[in-house]
């Protein structure tokens, strides 16, 4: 028979299992302690991301009535009710909490939500412009300077994955220069950048014939180099070059458990090469510094997709696995429901959401493989936010220009209908 946790235990234990995305796990271990607050406000905050409202609110109740006027569960207990539809419940928890940190976004936010939905759009206002300056305020403290660049070493991708936006594509081909690099390198360096993601809105970058050689030389120098690969360009001797290249890390898409799963997503791989790829480079990548991680994305009833696919990718020893609902590819792909509220297609539930300044768009820039410099290094595949060339400007002229300018007072407005991409994209919700 196992011993009880103790209440710090269990919360130190279920606060793990939660980082590695095993709410349901954490929330029984919880479940254990049931009475102890602490437990009880962990147990209702796991039960809220999970969209369970309904079984978070008696456990704020709780912990209430035990605890008058306890801050954080009274924003907690606010968010329940908002997600109920029960938004004028939650204006009077919300009210002192405002009171009380005047500077935090996330009550702003909330209080925001909860008087619009209570037909309060007027006082609604105030408080979610405030979340939003106080989003937008720390990339004006570094007068727009990017801190990340997202880099695309390659625009050519050899498959046609189905969370993908594949289909907008106006090419499906090119490959970064040495010239070009080296100019992303030293412009980086002169913005005081030290992160580079290889990653963009479309493209292979293992493609790219000259690869390793430039990811070693943005190695050599001093950055702290990450790349996103659908797995399939290697061979056992890649693999054997790519633990030697000192990456920060390397995140391997991938989300199946047999060939007719993984296949239906990954159009065009193979489920038995790719899964052989993805455990050999798992070992690889071991004793080096480079962290790997898989990142499952899946459609449909995506749910139980990601499901199955931890529990496989387990029983190969695999336990690094990052699972998300895919995302609408800033409008691209029509997945998941219709939001009546903001007319966007998503798998996640936005209705009780506002649209937000987008923090990617904040803190990086993206760099397609000719020079042009986009303000969405994840989805922009055809550069409809493009700020300029890196070969005719610096990054924080780009950033400091007109177009970015103009982008950056919709999401300020909380206003992006006319913004190419950012009007449709169900990132900046929730």
């Amino acid at each position: 028979m196992k011993k009880k946790l103790k209440p710090d235990q269990a919360i130190a234990k279920a606060q793990d299992l939660a980082e590695g995305q095993l709410l349901d796990e954490a929330i029984a271990l919880l479940e254990v302690q049931d009475g102890h607050p602490e437990c009880d406000y962990r147990r209702a905050g796991y039960l809220l991301i999970q969209g369970r409202a309904a079984e978070a609110e008696p456990l704020y109740r709780r912990i209430l009535a035990a605890m008058p006027g306890h801050l954080d569960t009274m924003v907690g207990l606010a968010g329940c009710l908002v997600e109920l539809g029960r938004p004028r419940e939650a204006l009077p928890l919300l009210q002192p909490a405002v009171l009380a940190q005047p500077q935090s976004g996330r009550i702003h936010y909330l209080a925001g939500i909860a008087l619009d939905e209570a037909g309060l759009a007027d006082h609604a206002k105030a408080h979610l412009a405030k979340a939003r300056a106080l989003v937008i305020a720390p990339a004006e403290r570094r007068q727009l300077v990017p801190y990340e660049i997202y880099v695309q070493m390659s625009r050519r991708c050899n498959l046609r994955c189905t969370m993908c936006g594949w289909e907008i594509w106006k090419d499906n081909s090119g490959f970064m220069t040495e010239e070009v690099f080296e100019r992303v390198m030293a412009e980086a360096k002169i913005a005081g950048i030290t992160t580079m993601h290889i990653l963009a809105g479309q493209g292979e970058p293992f493609l790219h014939p000259q690869a390793f050689e430039m990811l070693e030389r943005a190695v050599a120098a001093g950055f702290e180099v990450g790349i996103v690969t659908n797995g399939t360009p290697f061979t056992p001797e890649r693999i054997e070059r790519l633990a030697g290249l000192g990456l920060a890390y390397l995140q391997f898409s991938f989300a199946g458990w047999d060939a007719p799963s993984y296949e239906g997503v990954y159009v065009g791989a193979k489920f038995e090469r790719t899964l052989a790829n993805l455990k050999a480079i798992h070992v690889a990548l071991k004793p080096t510094r480079t962290r790997f991680a898989v990142k499952a994305v899946a459609l449909g009833d995506w749910k139980e997709s990601l499901r199955k696919t931890k529990a496989f990718l387990a029983s190969h020893g695999i336990d690094q696995v990052w699972t998300v609902p895919a995302n609408n590819f800033g409008g691209s792909v029509q997945c998941g429901t219709l939001s009546p509220r903001h007319g966007i297609w998503s798998l996640k539930r936005i209705d009780h959401h506002r649209l937000m300044p987008c923090r990617l768009f904040l803190k990086a820039v993206g760099v397609f493989c000719d020079g042009t410099v986009t303000a969405c290094g994840c989805y922009d595949s055809n550069a409809q936010l493009k700020l300029g060339n890196i070969m005719e400007q610096g990054l924080a002229a780009i950033r400091q220009g007109e177009t970015y300018g103009r982008i950056l007072d919709g999401f300020r407005t909380g206003d992006v209908r006319d913004v190419p991409m950012c009007g449709t994209c169900d990132d900046p919700f929730g």
